[in-house]
């Protein structure tokens, strides 16, 4: 999972997945982890207002620190889902890795559509951006989930 900073989207999106791969049977299968683009945050926990949203929907991000993601790690990587197409080009300029390894995170969401396809940053917002952002985070990863145990089949 990788966003700008790894301090909001990208931790929420760990979190959900990491537990929706757990609740699948797919923890054993599948790693879930998360980078951000830049290093502004290294070392930083998560955004409060991120957990603060994540802990309203019942899900928990113990320990989060935030890392920048390195082109020597892109390799071990079998899947990059980017919050927003501008993380999708960061990640290309690092290493160009193969184009279908690096997605937008909405690509597994069933209701996204053209135009709105990425998950806003909600860094500088409210609550309720968390909350909007959390919500497009948790419809993502159940469909990344349903996609995996379907394929791990």
């Amino acid at each position: 999972m990788v966003c700008l900073g790894n301090i909001c989207r990208s931790p929420m999106a760990e979190a959900v997945a990491r537990a929706l791969v757990a609740e699948a049977g797919l923890d054993g299968d599948v790693m879930v982890d998360s980078f951000g683009t830049t290093g502004a945050h290294v070392g930083e926990g998560a955004d409060p207002r991120a957990l603060a949203a994540l802990s309203r929907r019942g899900w928990s991000l113990p320990g989060h620190r935030a890392r920048q993601l390195r082109a020597s790690e892109l390799a071990a990587i079998d899947l990059v889902l980017c919050a927003d197409r501008a993380n999708v080009a960061a990640v290309h300029r690092l290493a160009r890795p193969d184009a279908g390894r690096v997605r937008l995170l909405r690509s597994f969401d069933p209701g996204a559509t053209p135009g709105d396809d990425e998950v806003p940053d909600p860094w500088g917002g409210d609550d309720l951006a968390f909350d909007l952002a959390l919500g497009r985070i948790e419809a993502a990863c159940r469909g990344l989930v349903g996609h995996l145990a379907a394929t791990r089949r």
